[in-house]
């Protein structure tokens, strides 16, 4: 794990360093978006776009996985501390990577939680900006054929921004001022600061968006007034232009030159081009991530390093608490109850009297306190005192989501809310869409003329299939080239690329929390499913702590590989689809051939693909449903249910003194003075006796002793 996330490591530093002179010379400071080719066609760019998502989520599933596993590490108990935690809390969980854990650890409580923090902030980054580092954008130049058209006086300007049915696109300067640039300079530039002379554009988008796409500009102007002024300017000249600035918003708006004013000029855009992408590399997010790879990659190899020919003494798994209590009786839980004891425990109380008590009678009500209320925190109390503990041997049923919790719970809650939440929006969404198949086939209905409400068949909507249309209005599967707009965020601005970062990650964010959850409990799930089989049949022991045929050395994040990797598997797709319903997609509006006035500007737009929302809510509410019938399950025995339990653990080990290779079973071990007893053993053991009544055995201190 150490060495794969070192790889990963190496390979965004190698990725920072690739791009770190692009970085620094980039032509839009405002942006950290850089990319060496300067534009190719989108459809190329498609399914290198899906391959790098896969990779990216598949890469951050894996990250996650192995910082659940090196959490686990941290949180777990060392066999020094098990006697001590049982002594004072009663009880502690094993094999899980839960932090409350920490706290019932004997030493090092600050040195773990350290660690647990670090490793937790630095995987919260990962997800955060893992879709975001790398990804098309869409890249736009000026178009570079202009052509000028004289008019009559009179005579009338095209009709600006309409597009016709071959989809050339008509502006003036009014709504577009990069037309009256073109008209005075002969040359596409985004020039709206008169007076510096740079290209900090400010207006609007949809124009300049729209006339980017078209290689050709034909430039209209009356003749009479306006000759003297076609492409006889420079930069510099332009501030002497007639314009006014809005001083809110710092939009600038040309007026004229002389007795040509903006009126007189208009600016149609045709040749339109297939539009064209360049793979991006957003630095910010990349920086940020490879920061945490190289830290987490550090972690984890400081801790196999100061492990190295060390002893394990982590009990990683609940056989490891099993093979520590059989090598030290003085672990093993005595008295306790093995048939359905439940989570009650028997524990003693030592009253140490102290200037409260004034008289030393024993208090009526004081119960177990031995004395006055006051004295309580003066009291040791023992949670694994060795008394017995029987208990009547019944079958009783008890679901999973009873015994996990409220982490379960938690879990289940945020599930249900996050499904009905996407069932909203898929809802809201295929309302949209059966609206916009009624308006196409209400404006397209007739394959010549006007339709019944004046909108001609020829109109733009109505060229291709209606599934085409409905792509066009609210996205298909997603991804760059299939998805809708929602709505722009501001031009060239820090907090745009932070949020865009946000949108294209946030439902993925939160789904990992939710994966956190998932793993957590079903590995608890998983414990429970082996510790419940050992009163069937005969199995080996999984353990971290000894090597040896009498036990399992597979240990890959708790969970076994049947249910390991398709939860990865589904983890992937549903981070992939997530990034595919709603992200950002950004447009890059560049133009570095125009001689001393290079310029370049960045903007992101949010999308949305419908199809993507629908399969990613169809996944979230299987996945809910697959978990409501996975917690609900109950298990009928009379092996205690353990879920993690140390207590349990150590309590049925009561007579397992050596090991086979065929492993071991848990059942009734036979009647001991007054009552029967159960636990494990390497030999044959016998099926419980229902309604008879068992204790935990008292054994001797001498008696166990290592196989």
């Amino acid at each position: 794990m150490a060495a794969l996330m070192t790889l990963y490591a190496v390979i965004m530093t190698g990725i920072c360093a690739g791009y770190l002179k692009d970085f620094v010379h980039r032509a839009n400071p405002h942006s950290t978006s850089v990319g060496q080719n300067k534009g190719k066609s989108c459809t190329s760019l498609q399914g290198t776009e899906i391959m790098i998502q896969l990779v990216m989520n598949i890469a951050a599933t894996t990250i996650l996985g192995m910082s659940n596993t090196y959490q686990q590490l941290i949180t777990s108990l060392d066999i020094r501390e098990i006697r001590w935690a049982l002594s004072k809390f009663g009880d502690c969980r094993v094999g899980t990577n839960s932090p409350s854990t920490i706290n019932r650890k004997k030493s090092g409580k600050t040195k773990a939680w350290l660690a647990w923090i670090l490793l937790i902030s630095t995987s919260v980054p990962i997800h955060f900006f893992a879709n975001s580092v790398i990804g098309p954008s869409v890249y736009l130049t000026p178009p570079r054929n202009i052509h000028y058209t004289p008019l009559s006086n009179g005579t009338e300007l095209p009709n600006a921004g309409l597009a016709d049915a071959l989809g050339n696109f008509d502006v003036s300067p009014e709504d577009d001022e990069a037309c009256w640039v073109v008209f005075r300079t002969g040359i596409y530039s985004l020039w709206s600061s008169p007076t510096t002379g740079t290209s900090d554009y400010t207006g609007d988008s949809s124009n300049t968006l729209e006339a980017m796409q078209y290689s050709s500009i034909d430039v209209s102007y009356i003749e009479q007034i306006c000759s003297a002024y076609v492409n006889q300017s420079d930069y510099a000249d332009l501030q002497y232009d007639q314009y006014s600035v809005d001083n809110s918003s710092g939009m600038v708006s040309f007026q004229g030159i002389g007795n040509c004013s903006v009126q007189s000029v208009s600016c149609n855009y045709y040749d339109q081009t297939e539009q064209q992408c360049r793979l991006s590399i957003r630095m910010s997010a990349a920086f940020i991530l490879t920061g945490c790879l190289i830290i987490k990659a550090t972690y984890m190899i400081s801790v196999n390093f100061q492990g190295r020919r060390r002893k394990k003494t982590q009990c990683l798994t609940f056989g490891d608490v099993i093979v520590a209590s059989s090598m030290d009786p003085d672990l093993v839980i005595q008295g306790e109850c093995m048939v359905n004891a439940g989570e009650a425990y028997r524990h003693s109380t030592d009253h140490t009297c102290h200037k409260h008590c004034k008289s030393k009678t024993v208090s009526t009500s004081g119960d177990e306190l031995k004395h006055c209320q006051k004295c309580r925190k003066y009291n040791k109390i023992n949670k694994a005192a060795d008394l017995s503990h029987p208990c009547i041997a019944t079958k009783y049923k008890k679901s999973l989501l009873s015994n996990l919790g409220s982490t379960a719970l938690t879990q289940m809650v945020t599930l249900s809310l996050c499904s009905t939440a996407m069932l909203a929006a898929s809802s809201t969404l295929a309302v949209f869409f059966g609206i916009g198949a009624t308006k196409y086939e209400f404006q397209c209905a007739y394959p010549d003329g006007d339709t019944l409400d004046g909108v001609s068949s020829n109109y733009t909507e109505c060229v291709g299939q209606m599934g085409h249309y409905l792509a066009g209005q609210y996205g298909s599967f997603g991804g760059f080239e299939s998805t809708a707009t929602l709505g722009y965020l501001p031009m060239d601005k820090a907090n745009s690329e932070l949020m865009a970062f946000a949108i294209s990650n946030g439902a993925q964010l939160l789904y990992s929390l939710l994966y956190l959850l998932l793993v957590y409990n079903l590995t608890l799930i998983s414990m429970e499913y082996d510790w419940g089989d050992l009163e069937k049949r005969r199995a080996r022991l999984r353990c971290t702590l000894v090597r040896g045929s009498e036990f399992r050395q597979s240990y890959l994040l708790q969970l076994p590989k049947t249910v390991l990797y398709p939860m990865m598997a589904f983890s992937s797709v549903m981070h992939w689809l997530l990034g595919q319903a709603i992200s950002t997609k950004e447009i890059i509006w560049a133009d570095d051939l125009t001689p001393g006035h290079p310029w370049e500007h960045s903007q992101y737009s949010v999308v949305y693909g419908a199809y993507a929302i629908w399969l990613s809510t169809i996944l979230m509410v299987v996945m809910t449903g697959t978990c409501w019938w996975a917690f609900t399950y109950t298990r009928e025995g009379f092996i205690p249910q353990m879920y993690g339990s140390i207590r349990v653990c150590c309590a049925a080990t009561t007579e397992l003194v050596h090991y086979t290779d065929n492993g071991v079973q848990w059942g009734d071990l036979g009647m001991g003075d007054k009552f029967r007893h159960a636990g494990f053993s390497a030999h044959d053991t016998a099926e419980i006796v229902p309604a008879d009544l068992y204790a935990g055995r008292r054994t001797s201190r001498n008696t166990a002793r290592l196989w």
